[in-house]
């Protein structure tokens, strides 16, 4: 088995395309979070190479998320953010259209609003997803301490697997030392 397939925990079946998969494998349907982060968008370029690899159809999620505070100061969110998240989501609309649009596979666009690890938690419970990937921009503990991080949100949320891709950027050697 590909060395990729036993970190996600794939089964063995034998040779095919991709990963060394069949297309028989158990992964139908992958949902990917998005949300234009470089971690996010090597995480959807990823999923579409095994996609193509095993057949499988590609369910991408953005969700706009409005602090709570914004919403909490004026009952209603600011013009300015309202405005970057459409921007953001243009561009993850982009993104998808580059990475996935051109490959034949089945895929579609969920665009949602509220807390991104609820909302992709219940878009893989609709579609019945197989898989979950989603980008980890390492971020330090006193952050997730402080705003929460969807990948550990999905990690202990999530009723199938879930794949946490991180952006391909060099790790300084202080840091790797670890």
């Amino acid at each position: 088995m590909d060395a990729h397939a036993t970190a996600i925990g794939l089964p063995d079946r034998g040779p095919g395309p991709g990963l060394g998969l069949s297309a028989s494998t158990w992964i139908k349907r992958i949902v990917v979070a998005a949300d234009g982060s470089p971690a996010s968008v090597q995480g959807l370029q990823q999923v579409a190479n095994l996609a193509v690899g095993i057949g499988a159809k590609v369910i991408v999620v953005y969700v706009r998320h409005f602090p709570g505070t914004v919403l909490m100061a004026s009952g209603a969110a600011d013009p300015l953010l309202v405005e970057a998240l459409e921007e953001q989501e243009s561009e993850v609309r982009q993104e998808v259209l580059r990475f996935v649009g051109g490959t034949g596979l089945a895929w579609e666009l969920v665009v949602r609003v509220g807390s991104p690890g609820e909302e992709i938690v219940k878009v893989a419970e609709e579609t019945g997803a197989d898989l979950v990937v989603v980008g980890s921009n390492r971020h330090s503990s006193l952050h997730n301490l402080l705003l929460g991080s969807t990948a550990a949100y999905l990690a202990t949320h999530s009723r199938v697997p879930v794949l946490v891709m991180r952006s391909r950027v060099a790790v300084p050697e202080a840091e790797a030392v670890r």
